[in-house]
């Protein structure tokens, strides 16, 4: 595409700015101290409880990964990675009642249910109560009925117990004897010690996400009998699996346009900014490799998941159903809402290049939204910081190629800027905005921040 006059590129942009702004404004709510607290008190619990129930000659070594699990999930919450502020629990929690509520043969006793603020299409349940639902997942998903068949499925793990089960077959199978003794003739072997472990180390995987692929094709069958039980309408699993065939594509699927952006009349945008390092995308996997990085997905395709489920769903399919049963416009204020939760997770967790990239990409949409232009002039004014003092590496992702080609793009742009040159585009970026939003004092603040780089050039 070929780069537009400064000029004519700010008049672009002035006239785009004045776009509609979002009709509520973001503003982080704060998280329930208190939930945080009793749920971190639940976790350590369960912990205690769990090791108590353990046995056997390899009890010791599940010991071990119960306790990596523990402290896992202690460290989300007390990152603030999970969602405590009381409304969004209190809808989620109106979600999994539903659940509860018609099918009665299953209890919510030792459950704890929670968002997370990940901005990976995911959610996962632990395997000792904690279930996590992110955040990136839910904000693209269109219904009630969709966010519930997760649910299901993620409880079916829980009460099938397939996170236990594979842990316990995971240790059973390395500390097995036969197992050590492939260990003992490779060291002793003395020959190709490295691509004999890799092999061992392979094989391990292949059976173990075999295991998991099975649990996945169980907990799709479980979650669907917990559904139809539900007023939610069971075509909804069909839709929501389908989606999930496009989660590693983003939810805001447009071009970022970085050559108007970040053009400007006293500091025109460069093609050079945007050029990548050819052996960062070096391809060095062969045929093989691939075949062997596909069978080590955890998750069948979705596609063949819904073939599985067909039948049933025409089975289950009754008049009546509904997409949405607790509250419509709940859900689409959170769907709305996370996209900025994401951001403003990812600035406070140093991910300062993914939030870099999603500001940007919600800029698209919503071209005059006051936190979306303060923070890209943030996360500018961060990446100064970290390149003066040598640290990038620390709040940026480096190019890679099996990351999205857009997210490459804006990693190629932070990795070839120079420090001058970020100070430039954060005080233009923001200059640009400043009749606008001055009003704002995050803005300014930030402006004021961008000017101080800027002018010491």
């Amino acid at each position: 595409m070929p780069f537009l006059k400064p000029a004519i590129a700010v008049l672009i942009l002035a006239l785009s700015f004045t776009a509609p702004a979002q009709v509520v404004p973001y503003s982080s709510r704060p998280d329930n101290e208190p939930a945080n607290k009793e749920m971190l008190a639940a976790l350590t619990k369960r912990y205690e409880q769990d090791l108590a129930t353990l046995s056997g000659s390899n009890k010791k070594y599940i010991a071990e990964v119960y306790k990596e699990r523990w402290s896992l999930i202690k460290e989300r919450i007390t990152a603030k990675e999970i969602i405590t502020a009381t409304e969004t629990q209190a809808y989620l929690k109106s979600l999994t009642n539903e659940i509860f509520r018609w099918n009665p043969t299953i209890s919510d006793e030792g459950l704890r249910i929670f968002f997370s603020k990940s901005f990976y299409a995911n959610a996962s349940s632990m395997g000792e109560g904690t279930i996590l639902f992110n955040i990136g997942l839910f904000h693209r998903l269109e219904n009630e009925s969709q966010v519930v068949f997760v649910l299901c499925h993620e409880l079916a793990h829980y009460f099938l117990k397939h996170s236990n089960d594979n842990i316990s077959s995971y240790i059973t199978t390395i500390y097995s004897d036969e197992f050590q003794r492939q260990l003992r003739s490779i060291k002793k072997s003395g020959y190709q010690q490295n691509n004999q472990l890799e092999s061992l180390s392979k094989n391990l995987m292949f059976r173990n996400r075999r295991h998991s692929r099975a649990f996945e094709q169980a907990a799709d069958s479980m979650a669907l009998e917990l559904l139809k039980n539900t007023g939610y309408d069971v075509q909804e699993a069909l839709s929501c699996l389908a989606s999930l065939d496009s989660a590693d594509k983003d939810k805001y699927n447009t071009e970022l346009a970085l050559d108007k952006q970040f053009n400007f009349a006293s500091f025109p945008f460069k093609k050079s900014w945007l050029e990548s390092d050819d052996l960062v995308f070096t391809d060095t996997k062969n045929r093989k490799e691939k075949k062997e990085e596909d069978s080590l997905k955890t998750h069948p395709d979705c596609s063949v998941r819904i073939e599985r489920l067909k039948q049933k769903v025409t089975e289950y399919t009754r008049a009546g159903s509904r997409k949405f049963v607790v509250d419509e416009k709940r859900f689409s204020e959170l769907r709305s809402r996370f996209d900025y939760e994401i951001v403003a997770y990812c600035f406070n967790s140093k991910q300062i290049s993914r939030a870099l990239y999603f500001s940007l990409q919600m800029l698209q949409q919503y071209p005059s939204d006051v936190y979306l232009n303060t923070m890209v002039g943030k996360c500018l004014n961060e990446i100064y910081a970290a390149q003066k003092n040598h640290v990038l590496s620390k709040i940026v992702d480096l190019p890679d190629k099996r990351q999205e080609p857009k997210y490459n793009a804006v990693l190629n742009l932070i990795q070839n800027l120079r420090l001058s040159e970020v100070a430039a585009l954060s005080y233009h970026f923001l200059k640009i905005r400043e009749p606008q939003l001055l009003t704002d004092n995050d803005f300014r603040e930030t402006f004021s921040i961008s000017k101080q780089n800027f002018n010491l050039q």
